[in-house]
């Protein structure tokens, strides 16, 4: 019973972690481009544990990037040219992509490993091109103007005593939006979290081994991929509406195989056999992303030395170079932690089983010396 409880409240650390941290990120990290930052990290999160929420079904999605896309484009036309208000736009453009992942993924749902991803890939450059084409999404201009999160929020809480509350805490339309962006990542981890560890959830992973064998017990393989794609094409949607309204302004080159690409490394990196490999990839791949952005903001203090600003602006000139920082990662990770970053704590702990063993063997050998 206490191993039983000591290996739940191990497994449950790591998400109090990140929970503290990123609840009181905003009290130590207060400029814009620090919150930006994390608020990045926020739609990396979701979009690729929503992205592992498919490939759970053993096929991997290449059009998730396309869906948060529709999500954030559903918001932001149904904001600026119809006024729809921004409470409404945000689950509708989460709906709107769960019924174009079911619709599309239909023709699909028999299909598997590569046969499915080059299927995918089609439809997300289909749908990222018929975006572009429609005059009322702005067409290859992109779309400006959407109604801002910020504001949005700061009109629901313009009573005087909110306002001085937000005054003494040192809270504007920005930390209004980082903690937004917090509860609709809490709410989407916990849906797919219960979501991966509910009977459908096993059923899916059932499938992902032996299609064969899972179809033998009855389990009706079309139903249950469909069904994996709506789940994550639905918190892809999701956070796509929310970061429309953050933005104010989208491009469809935001939403192409770039961004696809981006979510399947942050599972590689982290490990995709762990709910918590996205999360983990997420933020590290992200921090890499921005981090020029992040020691801007640093070498923006009064107190960092003058060496520290000229390293800033080094690094800021030769950001091009940071693809080549994520190629190394990939390829240190793919050939010496193949299972990802989440799987180091088991390797370190199989290390030292192995020697133990081999102690445990050398010492028998030893014994049975001394006998003879």
């Amino acid at each position: 019973m206490q191993t039983t409880k000591k290996s739940a409240v191990l497994t449950a650390l790591p998400y109090i972690i990140l929970f503290i941290f990123f609840l009181l990120a905003p009290v130590f990290f207060k400029t814009r481009s620090w919150l930006n930052s994390f608020i990045m990290i926020f739609v990396s999160l979701v979009g690729a544990c929503s992205l592992r929420t498919i490939s759970l079904s053993g096929n991997m999605s290449f059009a998730h990037g396309a869906f948060i896309g529709v999500g954030a484009y559903v918001a932001g036309v149904l904001a600026k040219s119809f006024g729809v208000s921004m409470w409404l736009t945000i689950p509708i453009g989460a709906v709107a992509a769960l019924v174009l992942g079911l619709l599309t993924g239909w023709p699909f749902s028999r299909l598997r490993s590569v046969y499915f991803v080059m299927g995918s890939m089609f439809m997300g450059v289909a749908i990222v091109q018929v975006i572009s084409a429609l005059k009322i999404t702005g067409g290859a201009n992109g779309l400006t103007g959407i109604p801002s999160l910020g504001k949005t929020l700061g009109v629901l809480f313009k009573g005087e005593g909110w306002q001085r509350l937000f005054e003494k805490l040192g809270v504007g339309s920005v930390q209004l939006s980082y903690y937004f962006f917090f509860l609709i990542m809490l709410i989407s981890l916990v849906c797919l979290y219960r979501f991966e560890h509910s009977r459908i959830g096993w059923t899916l992973k059932a499938l992902s081994q032996s299609p064969a064998v899972a179809a033998s017990i009855g389990i009706n393989e079309r139903f249950y991929r469909l069904l994996s794609v709506g789940i994550g094409c639905f918190f892809a949607g999701l956070i796509g509406a929310t970061y429309a309204h953050y933005n104010t302004a989208l491009s469809t080159n935001s939403y192409g195989m770039g961004l696809t690409l981006w979510l399947i490394m942050y599972m590689m990196v982290g490990g995709k056999d762990h709910f918590l490999g996205p999360i983990v990839g997420a933020i590290l791949l992200e921090i890499i992303n921005q981090f020029t952005t992040i020691l801007t903001a640093i070498s923006g203090n009064a107190n960092v030395s003058e060496g520290f600003v000229a390293f800033s602006r080094w690094v800021g000139t030769f950001s091009a170079y940071s693809p080549f920082l994520m190629a190394a990662v990939l390829i240190v990770i793919a050939y010496l932690i193949p299972g990802g970053l989440v799987s180091i704590p088991s390797v370190i702990r199989g290390a030292f089983n192995k020697k133990r063993i081999r102690k445990g063997a050398a010492a028998l050998e030893g014994g049975e010396g001394d006998v003879a």
